[in-house]
């Protein structure tokens, strides 16, 4: 999922920011962590698109009630969507 996360970057398709936000809803089991990359997808696929950008800005419903390791990646995905 990582892989193809980062496949999209820079093409704005908001539909794969809908399906890779699907993906951080999903609770893992214990080991997994690759919803941490995800969220950097996120934001990696939104940086094409000003109202993408405007869109991915508002990552505060993950801080709210995402896991710990989507928490981690909010802040970074923030600083890429800022460069």
């Amino acid at each position: 999922m990582t892989l193809l996360s980062y496949a999209y970057a820079g093409i704005g398709n908001v539909l794969k920011v809908k399906n890779l936000l699907g993906h951080c809803s999903q609770h893992l089991d214990k080991g997994e962590t690759h919803q941490g990359p995800i969220v950097l997808g996120i934001a990696m696929v939104a940086m094409a698109k000003e109202l993408g950008v405007k869109m991915e800005i508002r990552l505060e419903h993950l801080l709210q009630y995402g896991e710990q390791n989507i928490r981690q990646a909010v802040p970074l995905a923030l600083g890429l969507l800022c460069i």
